[in-house]
């Protein structure tokens, strides 16, 4: 379980700017979605779900106050706009009894390198929990070799996230599956890329005994054809997620932290 009383790691800030852009850009740098209104974080009060020690079907939960070090782009970016965030990298959005630092991650393979920084970070601030999710762009389709390489060295990067964060950081780690893309962009290979990385990371959440626990994105925001749901999505040619997406994602994230 994570570590109580951790403080949050005093970050170098980014120009205020370029979170801006990141909020409106695609996670490769491509447009993307429009902004979602001008909130303030300490508007965001979210409340938590299920009981100590497991939720309803008896997975493991992190529980107890903390600070969660959230690693992710565009699409993360978008969820603390959802929530209300000041664009401030110092001040955390408040959900339940956790603090949700935002920690923007480099494009793979440079990913690896910035979520290893963000947790080496915060052991030596004391300890807790990160969280960390490629983009949907970070997956590929189109056909059977581009499909089972990009599996691979996904698979590869985030066990290697997986290791530093747990094995050697000795934090909790929470990784978000597959993002699923609209069907205007979707294949059967992309599909089959998102249901093998997803499988994978069920096995490495039992290989680490309940130290890696996997929030389902995927099983939330998908169709049974693997492609995003349109009620979820920006727009039709916009994998990038809208405000009913978010709420769906909430109940999710609150199942796992209370």
């Amino acid at each position: 379980m994570p570590v109580k009383g951790l403080r949050r790691v005093v970050i170098a800030l980014v120009p205020l700017f370029a979170l801006m852009a990141c909020a409106c850009m695609g996670c490769g740098g491509d447009e993307g979605s429009t902004p979602r209104g001008e909130l303030r974080a300490d508007d965001a009060d979210f409340s938590h779900t299920g009981e100590d020690g497991g939720d309803e079907n008896g997975d493991t939960v992190v529980s107890g106050e903390d600070v969660v070090y959230m690693c992710g782009r565009s699409v993360l970016g978008g969820w603390f706009e959802h929530w209300g965030w000041d664009y401030d990298y110092e001040n955390p959005v408040r959900f339940g009894p956790y603090d949700l630092v935002y920690e923007e991650m480099d494009v793979p393979p440079g990913i690896v390198d910035t979520a290893i920084g963000v947790a080496r970070a915060a052991a030596e601030s004391g300890g807790g929990t990160l969280f960390f999710k490629f983009c949907f762009e970070d997956f590929v389709g189109g056909d059977e070799y581009g499909a089972r390489e990009n599996l691979e060295d996904n698979m590869r990067m985030v066990g290697e996230v997986a290791e530093a964060v747990v094995g050697e950081e000795g934090l909790t780690l929470i990784v978000g599956n597959a993002l699923p893309m609209v069907r205007e962009y979707s294949d059967e290979w992309l599909v089959w890329n998102h249901r093998e990385y997803n499988r994978f990371l069920e096995e490495l959440a039992d290989a680490y005994g309940g130290r890696v626990i996997v929030l389902d994105l995927y099983g939330t925001l998908s169709t049974s054809g693997g492609w995003l749901r349109p009620e979820y999505a920006a727009d039709a040619y916009d994998s990038h997620l809208n405000d009913a997406a978010y709420d769906a994602l909430d109940a999710k994230l609150a199942e796992i932290l209370h």
